[in-house]
């Protein structure tokens, strides 16, 4: 089997048409562009000091220059891992976690729903300050309660079959997959649940853990199928 450094050369290095690059290495292409536009997106998030009301907190968070910029990145980050995902999904590239692979690739398309009411939330900045209706803001809070403790663990759930399916160090690219996953399951939970808890680090981790397992992922690439001995005919005598 060949090491991951051999494979990234073998990706960038092999003479194939544009056409053929997409085709056999699209979700890969599509997991490293994720995890590096979200290593871009994810430190500008404003953070939250957990001093406020969680409705005062968005108010101040949603009021910040960054917070478009931020989730524009985000967002996009979003709908290339779903694209990638979907695209090994179909062209049945990861060997082994096939239903896993499956079942993260529907529940982070959906994400993308929840990514996009997070960026519109600015357009209830003011009302949030004011005591007045914000129905984006609220619901962005009630899919993402919903969609990050789903999101997360289809991701955990992908990444650990990672970690037990796949052999060679390509496998360990599983392992921030897990934690990032597993954090951004309990994040907004815990959010909910703790108010007056700074919890800033849950997601910032989270986005962080999830760009590396996006990029290693898709540099590293998947193992090949093991091949199939064909029978061979008897030979007439």
């Amino acid at each position: 089997m060949q090491a991951p450094g051999a494979t990234v050369r073998h990706l960038f290095e092999r003479k194939e048409p544009p056409v053929n690059l997409l085709r056999n290495h699209g979700w890969r292409l599509a997991l490293v562009a994720s995890g590096v536009v979200m290593l871009a997106g994810g430190p500008m998030h404003p953070a939250s000091d957990a001093e406020h009301p969680l409705r005062e907190e968005l108010a101040i968070m949603t009021a910040h220059p960054d917070w478009v910029p931020a989730h524009v990145l985000i967002m996009i980050s979003t709908v290339l891992l779903a694209a990638g995902l979907v695209i090994a999904h179909r062209r049945q590239a990861w060997p082994g976690v096939q239903r896993a692979l499956g079942f993260a690739a529907v529940a982070v398309t959906v994400y993308v729903v929840e990514t996009a009411f997070h960026l519109a939330a600015v357009v209830d900045s003011h009302a949030l300050h004011h005591g007045g209706a914000a129905p984006v803001a609220f619901t962005h809070l009630g899919l993402s309660l919903l969609l990050y403790p789903v999101t997360g663990l289809a991701v955990a759930y992908l990444a650990a079959r990672q970690l037990a399916d796949w052999s060679g160090p390509r496998r360990f690219a599983g392992l921030p997959g897990v934690v990032g996953g597993l954090l951004h399951a309990v994040s907004v939970p815990l959010t909910m649940a703790l108010p007056d808890t700074e919890l800033t680090p849950a997601f910032a981790g989270a986005s962080i853990l999830f760009a590396v397992w996006a990029l290693a992922t898709g540099l590293a690439g998947a193992p090949r199928p093991a091949a199939v001995a064909t029978p061979r005919e008897p030979v007439p005598v």
